[in-house]
């Protein structure tokens, strides 16, 4: 069969015992196919093997890194929820502060409030006071009696000038008094009023 110029063993003949192609004189051809096969099962043990310690070391270096990754997470978190809660204290704190400053000045207004309207009170009975003491210099006629003579404006002998100008001098003054005394406690009850309205 295709016997071309009869090369010696180039050509498979049938088996002369009728075992098929191959057999007596032809069975280099086994050993022919069976080489390229060993090659190819070695290679495929080989690759094999290989792939799967590559696969070890993946899988191996992808729990490191998780284990890596997963650490400096935590530590992040932690850093994070420290710091959180320290400017949650800070604000706390000066929140504390804040209230505590406002309770200072409310006692302040208060206390004052009851300083005004006590000193309003005095200045009253001291102004309710001067006028029985003018009515009685009035009533009495003695006023009259010593007004004989008036000295300069500057002047503050008592002496030299008559005492009912000293009493009506002293009732002015007063009155002045009072009348710083409304608007500061009107500026203040005002300023009380606002701060309950808001």
């Amino acid at each position: 069969m295709n016997n071309l110029n009869d090369p010696p063993m180039w050509n498979i003949e049938p088996d002369p015992r009728g075992r098929g192609a191959g057999a007596g004189d032809g069975h280099q051809w086994n050993y022919a196919l069976l080489v390229p096969m060993l090659g190819l099962a070695a290679f495929r043990w080989i690759w094999t093997r290989e792939s799967q310690r590559e696969i070890q070391e993946v899988k191996a270096q992808y729990k490191i890194d998780i284990s890596s990754i997963k650490s400096e997470m935590e530590i992040k978190y932690r850093e994070t929820l420290t710091d959180r809660r320290r400017a949650a204290a800070t604000l706390e704190l000066e929140l504390e502060k804040e209230r505590q400053r406002v309770k200072g000045y409310k006692q302040a207004m208060v206390s004052q409030s009851h300083q005004l309207m006590e000193e309003r009170k005095q200045l009253y009975e001291e102004r309710e006071a001067l006028e029985e003491e003018k009515q009685r210099l009035v009533k009495s006629g003695a006023a009259g009696a010593r007004d004989t003579h008036c000295a300069d404006l500057l002047n503050m002998d008592k002496r030299k000038n008559g005492s009912l100008m000293w009493v009506y001098l002293k009732y002015w003054q007063l009155q002045v008094t009072v009348q710083k005394h409304k608007r500061a406690e009107g500026a203040i009850l005002g300023g009380k009023i606002l701060s309950h309205t808001k």
